[in-house]
């Protein structure tokens, strides 16, 4: 290369490497989901970035706060999670250098944590981006992005249900039983606790205990994340809603150019918004 191309060539990585600092661009540019890009700013789940950014940064913060996710199914609340601990291993901003991120993805049974790290953890590894060095004329195609990510100085490092990746950052994928005592004795700096509708009062306060040493996140208390689905008034999940900010994501219509909120409490006017080919239009404008 001559110097033209070298100071190019470092410059790309250098953007690359800031770049790399938000979530969501990091999603975008290295994998993939069902086969397609990626894509959360050009798409139905633009309401979703600045969850990604607040879970991916804001909450590494000492003075964050647990993130709650309460949504219908069928929304991405699992994918979002998985994303995120592509973006907390595989974006280089965590081991290395500074702490590793140690990350437990929860949910309530055996039968519900199996086919996630058969189908969605696994996929998205596999089927993350092939990178290729444009400024290196002689490279060929290497494995996927998260694939090369992986640390294999041990088989065990891809197992079922534990990753480790260059740099130590680790996923467990888990479950928690009715009291979390399977989580004892480990040591983690995120918890996702996936499907925790199902999950015991007990369990989860047993489980977040194992955050006590976490390195990032409000000191003992570290990263903590809650994906549910809503059942009843009086249930471990509503009471955890009840003592939330209880923020509520609104989106604009394209019609009346005025903003709504996707879901409002003892109401059924979700049944008249319409989300179709990226036109949203609210029960307003139906």
């Amino acid at each position: 290369m001559s110097k033209t191309e070298d100071a190019a060539h470092l410059f790309e990585e250098i953007k690359e490497s800031i770049l790399k600092l938000d979530p969501v661009w990091f999603a975008e540019n290295y994998l993939t989901l069902d086969g397609e890009p990626f894509r959360l700013t050009a798409s139905g789940f633009k309401p979703f970035a600045d969850i990604y950014r607040y879970s991916g940064i804001k909450a590494l913060e000492p003075d964050a706060k647990p993130v709650g996710l309460v949504a219908s199914r069928q929304v991405g609340k699992t994918t979002m999670a998985t994303a995120l601990e592509m973006y907390f291993t595989g974006s280089g901003l965590f081991g290395f250098n500074k702490a590793p991120m140690r990350i437990i993805h929860a949910f309530p049974t055996l039968v519900l944590a199996t086919p996630y790290a058969k189908t969605k953890l696994n996929t998205m590894i596999q089927t993350s981006v092939i990178k290729v060095d444009k400024n290196n004329k002689k490279a060929k195609e290497t494995k996927p992005f998260m694939k090369d990510a992986l640390d294999m100085s041990s088989p065990s490092n891809d197992a079922q249900f534990f990753k480790q990746f260059k740099g130590g950052s680790h996923i467990w994928v888990e479950s928690m039983g009715l009291t979390g005592d399977r989580l004892r004795g480990r040591t983690a700096d995120c918890i996702f606790f996936d499907e925790v509708q199902d999950m015991l009062e007990g369990a989860i306060s047993n489980s977040v205990r194992i955050l006590n040493q976490a390195k990032y996140g409000k000191p003992g208390q570290g990263i903590q994340t809650f994906f549910g689905t809503p059942k009843k008034k009086g249930s471990t999940f509503h009471k955890m809603w009840n003592m939330s900010n209880q923020q509520y994501y609104h989106l604009g219509c394209e019609q009346c150019k005025g903003f709504f909120q996707l879901h409002t409490p003892d109401s059924e006017d979700w049944e008249q918004i319409w989300l179709h080919d990226f036109i949203v239009k609210c029960p307003d404008c139906g």
